[in-house]
């Protein structure tokens, strides 16, 4: 009964213990002891399993398409500069394999915690003030860093930081490159990781980026515009806190690429901008010594894909500048290696300044730098270069058009805006595109370069071209190494010696032109002159000035560098040291000693070279460009180049006209020039007879007649290949072209108010050349067939005025007729006189057509040309004398 009991009790506990306990409940000498309960899985683990850990810089792990960070508590505290670049590109537009992107404009990031976000911040680097002053407490107020991404952090890495996932934020449009895609979106799903590398000093991701769209744009470059993927690479690195790395003071009369801040409690000027040179961190080894090797030395590297054929011109111009750095007491500042076959490491990343050679169509070179955005300091440089260059033949020269001559000679020549301006695919982003434009007008020089070679010699032609190739390839390496070091162009080097001394080396030392920084056309002489290098073999003398200002050490801390830097600007006055750059030399812009591909002192000598130079290429050419069993594509692409040279060399004389010599010199410095001068009323003058006897006539365009048919046309029809819209040549566009252009230039308003101001800023006895007497020279010149009309038998196959005339007197009475209207931004003086041109010329022009004796021997064209010249100027007339206005 007890046992019953017993039984019954321990059954009861059992079932009460149930509750509490797990359901096998036996003695523990029925069962062998529990093992202790694993611990739980961090959360991490399951997020990161399979991951592969890339260590560096930052803590990566990167799973499929997902990218993890894990930030330390250290990493919030630290800046980072964000570099872009394509290395796979489409070879359209900015999108070009190699190019960086975004210049002038690098990324500072940083990582911020917020409750339990992470937000990556776009650091506002523009503005500062000193620390702990009101000035820094009302910049804090008045300007915000950007906020990019808020990504959650609620899970701890395997270091016990916090881990973040990075997909959104690269796995996106991060560049904006759909800006310059338009009708293409970014697809995660088509894209995917190229490359993540870590290294202890920088992180190097590549994302093979598709951009989708519907299909319909059609891009030679790429097989299907569905999908259009483009590899952007991401070089991030801390910003360098170096002690010992001194920023260097900009002067407006050196030419550096700048790093500006405004710094509100600067009291320097009034402007608060705190202007830096862009510059490498050089620093002496032995700082006692005249002469020493750097520290650290800049390096190149001459990527793989170079062909070893330019190799040496490409190692002689990046060395050229040792010249330069030994000036400024650096011996071997730079040093030049190729990077080996086996190489693993990519040319976009940060610690590796590389020359690379790319195929892309586009026929550029670029010298980009990436700089530190709070000291100017280079960190990183990569020049690129087409290999497209070295084509001379394009098929963009066979067909001339406005916007080609547009161009070749500055671009917009008025201040009016663009209305209407339809949206181009591939357009571009103002500071996207690289600045540098050089080899694109490189390739026209080129081309007409080697076809005056084969002119002037035919059996040396061989020989000549490939030495012309040469110190042509070694220039542009020179012009972009030069960006690489900080500097900018400089559009007046050219102007340093006339063409006589530039040929003679004993004057020019080789150099040719004050600096390799400017864009120089092939220097090719005339027949029977003496030959000498066809582009500079060395930096000029305003390069080793500029290097001088950036990279001499300089001694007695901050103030005496800047009273030494001021010393060294002040020599601007030297006619060698003469500085302009890209916003001086647009068409707009005053000086016309500021020009792209101009060549000599003087302007009148360069476009009479260049008029000689077309009556010496254009006999024969034909013979010479097209072999037995060529097209005769060639023959016209060629005729195109030589004669455009011309025009762009009469276009360049023409800003003579109502110019202004501008200077950048200080008051003080020594042979200073003031900031304006006007251009010598004698010089315009032969300028004005230059494009009356050489433009505006029709005698220099009476090349053979049989030439015109034996340009030929492209006949291919397929992707690449733009088919042309005549197949004849356009004798008349093309000639008046060229006429419109430089017209266009002389009767700017711009042009036009500042001749008209240069009567009050000469004084009263001075001679200056006036809008009036530029009005009436220009009718005189574009009209002297009615004046001069003499009585003789003409035909329609012999007109008494000649159809380039014809077209250019339309040309002409258009613009005059529109100044005399008020339709133009011309001062309201050259509208009077407009006006009175025209009553004049439509007196003479009543006189001939009266004279019945004459009118009945005129050919029907140019009787009709003066009926209808006649009537448009009496409708303008009558207009002018309706309009409402006192």
């Amino acid at each position: 009964m007890l046992r019953r009991i017993l039984a019954g009790t321990l059954c009861s506990v059992a079932t009460a213990l149930s509750f509490f306990l797990p359901v096998d409940v036996t003695s523990a000498q029925e069962k062998p002891a529990e093992k202790p309960a694993a611990p739980a899985a961090p959360p991490h683990a399951a997020l990161l399993k399979d991951a592969k850990a890339v260590s560096g810089l930052l803590q990566l792990h990167q799973k499929g398409n997902n990218l993890f960070v894990e930030l330390m508590p250290g990493d919030y505290s630290s800046e980072y500069i964000v570099l872009i670049s394509i290395s796979r590109g489409i070879s359209q537009g900015p999108l070009l394999g190699g190019m960086s992107w975004g210049f002038g404009d690098d990324w500072v990031w940083q990582f911020r915690k917020v409750d339990e976000n992470v937000h990556i911040i776009r650091k506002n680097v523009r503005f500062k003030a000193t620390s702990n002053s009101p000035e820094a407490r009302a910049v804090r107020n008045a300007y915000t860093d950007s906020v990019l991404f808020s990504i959650p952090a609620t899970v701890k890495g395997p270091k016990g930081g916090d881990l973040v996932d990075l997909t959104q934020v690269f796995m996106s449009d991060l560049p904006q490159i759909g800006q310059v895609l338009p009708g293409f979106v970014f697809s995660p799903s088509k894209s995917s990781w190229a490359a993540v590398k870590g290294f202890e000093n920088n992180m190097e991701l590549e994302v093979a980026a598709t951009y989708a769209s519907s299909g319909s744009a059609e891009i030679d470059t790429v097989p299907d515009s569905r999908g259009v993927t483009i590899n952007v690479h991401y070089s991030l690195s801390k910003i360098p806190q170096t002690s010992s790395y001194q920023p260097r003071l900009a002067d407006d009369r050196v030419g550096y690429f700048l790093t500006a801040v405004k710094d509100f409690s600067s009291k320097s000027n009034r402007e608060q901008f705190v202007r830096y040179i862009n510059r490498w961190d050089l620093q002496k080894s032995d700082a006692t010594a005249k002469l020493s090797p750097p520290v650290k030395p800049i390096k190149f590297w001459i990527e793989k894909t170079v062909p070893y054929k330019y190799e040496k011109a490409i190692y002689d111009g990046i060395y050229e500048w040792n010249k330069a750095f030994e000036a400024a007491g650096f011996v071997n500042a730079i040093v030049v290696e190729r990077q080996p076959d086996n190489a693993t490491w990519d040319p976009e990343d940060i610690n590796y300044n590389t020359f690379r050679w790319i195929t892309s169509n586009a026929g550029f070179a670029m010298g980009p730098s990436r700089t530190n955005p709070y000291t100017g300091q280079i960190l990183d440089a990569d020049i690129i270069f087409d290999a497209d260059f070295l084509t001379f033949w394009k098929e963009e020269y066979e067909t001339f058009t406005p916007a080609t001559v547009a161009a070749m000679t500055g671009g917009e020549l008025d201040l009016r805006p663009t209305e209407n301006k339809p949206s181009v695919l591939f357009d571009t982003r103002t500071g996207l595109m690289p600045d540098c434009a050089l080899s694109r007008g490189m390739s026209m020089q080129l081309a007409s370069g080697a076809a005056a070679i084969l002119a002037a010699d035919p059996k040396a032609a061989p020989e000549n071209t490939e030495k012309f190739i040469t110190q042509a390839l070694k220039e542009v390496t020179m012009h972009e190494v030069g960006h690489t070091l900080g500097l900018r162009h400089n559009f007046k080097a050219s102007k340093w010696l006339s063409l006589k001394d530039l040929n003679d080396p004993t004057k020019s030392g080789g150099a040719m032109v004050a600096s390799v920084m400017d864009y120089n056309p092939a220097n090719i002489v005339g027949k029977g002159e003496k030959q000498g290098d066809y582009y500079p073999t060395t930096v000029g003398p305003y390069d080793m000035w500029a290097i001088e200002y950036g990279y001499k050490p300089l001694s007695g801390g901050v103030q005496g560098e800047v009273a030494e830097l001021k010393k060294i600007a002040s020599r601007s006055g030297e006619a060698t040291l003469a500085y302009s750059t890209d916003e001086d030399t647009r068409g707009i812009d005053p000086d016309p000693d500021s020009n792209r591909f101009d060549l000599g002192a003087n302007p009148i000598d360069f476009a009479k070279h260049r008029l000689k130079m077309v009556q010496d290429l254009i006999p024969g050419l034909v013979e010479r460009t097209t072999a037995e069993g060529d097209d005769y594509t060639q023959a016209r692409r060629t005729f195109n180049i030589v004669v455009a040279q011309a025009g762009q060399s009469m276009f360049f004389a023409s800003r003579q006209v109502g110019g202004l010599k501008t200077s950048r010199s200080h008051k003080g410095d020594k042979n200073a020039k003031p900031p304006i001068q006007l251009v010598d009323a004698k010089l315009q003058r032969e300028v004005l007879d230059l494009l009356d006897k050489n433009l505006f006539s029709d005698k220099p365009f009476a090349f053979p007649p049989e030439i015109y048919n034996q340009l030929g046309w492209s006949n291919w029809s397929h992707w690449g290949v733009s088919p042309s819209v005549r197949k004849d040549f356009g004798v008349h566009d093309f000639v008046l072209m060229w006429q419109e252009r430089v017209l266009a230039q002389l009767l700017s308003s711009i042009t036009l108010e500042r001749m008209h101001d240069a009567e009050l800023k000469a004084s009263p006895d001075a001679d200056v050349v006036t809008t009036a007497e530029l009005l009436d020279r220009l009718t005189k010149s574009i009209f002297s067939d009615v004046e001069g009309l003499k009585e003789g038998e003409y035909t329609n196959r012999k007109p008494a005025i000649t159809s380039l005339r014809r077209n250019l007197q339309r040309s002409y009475l258009k613009s005059l007729s529109q100044m005399a209207m008020g339709n133009t931004g011309a001062p309201q003086d050259c509208q009077t006189v407009a006006y009175m041109q025209l009553g004049d010329l439509q007196g003479k022009i009543k006189k001939v057509l009266e004279n019945a004796e004459m009118t009945g021997k005129l050919d029907v064209y140019s009787r009709a040309h003066l009926q209808e010249t006649s009537a448009r100027i009496q409708k303008v007339l009558e207009a002018r004398l309706s309009l409402n206005s006192p």
